[in-house]
């Protein structure tokens, strides 16, 4: 479940209510006594046991009493995709796997070709589907996801090693300890001036494998070979 943890002293009782509770009540049928986790998407996670079930069957009220609230560190080193929306529920399905994979957070990319109007992206969509992922793997931080940005900007490092995901780069991408910024391509690719700008800056290139990929596969290759070496949260 989702909720906010600030402020419980446990063992302290905490209410889920909306969807979440729908979630347990209806698709979980849970019951008195089971003991369930909490998470509140910024790293932690509370334990304890379902101690009332109220409310009506569409507007079910759990209580919750908390036994203790862990602090789970974040996956190190940070790994962040800067890429362009893909078009359709194919983002849904991208954000859904970055969140899984352990990526730390996404930003919409604004390069020469890409076709998906950042503006057009439900805020509140995503933040359900970060969510029920979360769930899913057990991650106690949620995917970030950053405001657009435009390649200039995405190509600083902010302290974050750049790599841009190219077929023409040299080598495979490959994990390193530092945090990484990866950029890559919209569909149609690099356009000619971008590319000239990275040749210009000498910024890292790397491949991701044989063939041409959809964008958001190429997202999540490149979000798991950089995170392939990465220090798991213990949970």
């Amino acid at each position: 479940m989702f909720s906010d943890l600030a402020g419980f002293l446990p063992p302290q009782l905490i209410t889920i209510e909306g969807a979440e509770a729908q979630h347990l009540a209806r698709v979980k049928r849970a019951r008195i006594g089971e003991l369930v986790g909490v998470l509140d998407g910024q790293g932690g996670m509370g334990i304890g046991e379902i101690a009332e079930i109220s409310g009506s069957k569409q507007r079910p009220i759990i209580a919750v009493m908390l036994d203790r609230i862990e602090r789970i560190p974040p996956v190190t080193p940070r790994v962040q995709i800067c890429c362009p929306a893909p078009k359709g529920d194919r983002l849904e399905r991208m954000i859904d796997q970055l969140t899984q994979i352990g990526v730390e957070s996404w930003v919409p990319l604004i390069t020469d070709r890409s076709e998906r109007d950042p503006n057009s992206i439900r805020e509140d969509r995503i933040t359900r589907i970060i969510h029920e992922a979360c769930k899913q793997c057990i991650r106690t931080r949620a995917l970030v996801v950053h405001e657009p940005m435009v390649l200039s900007e995405a190509m600083s490092s902010s302290g974050m090693r750049v790599v841009v995901c190219d077929g023409s780069g040299e080598e495979s991408l490959k994990p390193s300890k530092d945090d990484t910024r990866i950029l890559i391509g919209p569909e149609g690719g690099w356009s000619e001036e971008e590319r000239m700008r990275f040749d210009e800056t000498k910024i890292q290139t790397s491949r991701l494998g044989v063939h041409v990929m959809r964008l958001e596969t190429a997202a999540i290759v490149a979000g798991s070979l950089a995170l392939a070496q990465s220090v798991p949260p213990t949970v």
